[in-house]
């Protein structure tokens, strides 16, 4: 397993930083701007996103005609699951690499209690969304960001398919066979998926009646929600729990 070290970032933008080399990873998520990274003899171009594993010992350095900020990690060399000279990954549009990146750029610089174990754990979470990403096929970014779009608004009533392919910039027929390639399945069967899935764990939790369930999960109405409840489980929510979930 790598162990991590350190965090820090470059809070206001510079336009270079000097060749330098490190005894360990540097993992660099850059925060703003685009510009061009220097690892070794290899140029990488990078822009708001980009993530550089820069390996031990390599002399590496970046330029950015209009300035750049980033946040980079330092941590031992030993455990790093990637066997290519320069690893390079982007974060998806939701952002989940920088989220986890600041949440541990806090936990490593406030220093509260157990903050030696939660900096580990979540600096093991961006290697584990790397490892992930290394080893699977990323889909169309239009189609990560239609994807995006319906899990973080599925419980939205006002909410549907048709609004979620007009706010990307592609067509929607287009998208929707990208969508199909990449998840085995139309957008509109994701949506209802999520739904479905959702009020499921509702009634397993228990206490909510399935006319508030239909409701929290983006139906108005919950004798149409009861009928795709059915055809997608084989049961009525009412009998959901009863029927051994």
């Amino acid at each position: 397993m790598s162990h991590f070290l350190s965090i820090g970032l470059i809070p206001k933008p510079i336009d270079t930083f000097p060749p330098h080399q490190h005894t360990t990873w540097e993992i660099v998520l850059y925060t703003k701007g685009k510009g061009v990274a220097t690892v070794g003899d290899q140029e990488i171009p990078f822009c708001v996103g980009t993530i550089v594993c820069m390996p031990p010992d390599i002399p590496h350095k970046e330029r950015s005609e209009a300035g750049f900020t980033n946040i980079h990690i330092h941590a031992t060399r030993a455990g790093v699951p990637f066997p290519e000279r320069i690893p390079i990954f982007q974060d998806p549009v939701d952002r989940p690499f920088f989220n986890i990146a600041s949440m541990l750029f806090r936990e490593f610089h406030h220093k509260a209690g157990h903050w030696e174990l939660i900096t580990q754990d979540l600096f093991d979470i961006l290697i584990l969304y790397l490892s992930r990403w290394r080893s699977a096929e990323r889909p169309h970014p239009q189609v990560e960001a239609l994807r995006n779009l319906l899990v973080a608004k599925f419980h939205d009533s006002d909410f549907s398919v048709g609004d979620a392919l007009k706010r990307v910039p592609l067509s929607p027929d287009h998208l929707r066979k990208l969508f199909q390639k990449a998840y085995g399945k139309a957008p509109i069967d994701f949506l209802t998926e999520l739904r479905v899935n959702e009020a499921k764990h509702l009634l397993e939790i228990g206490g909510f009646p399935v006319k508030e369930v239909s409701q929290r999960v983006g139906f108005t109405d919950p004798y149409y929600f009861s009928r795709v409840f059915r055809k997608v489980t084989g049961r009525w929510p009412s009998r959901y729990v009863e029927a051994g979930a």
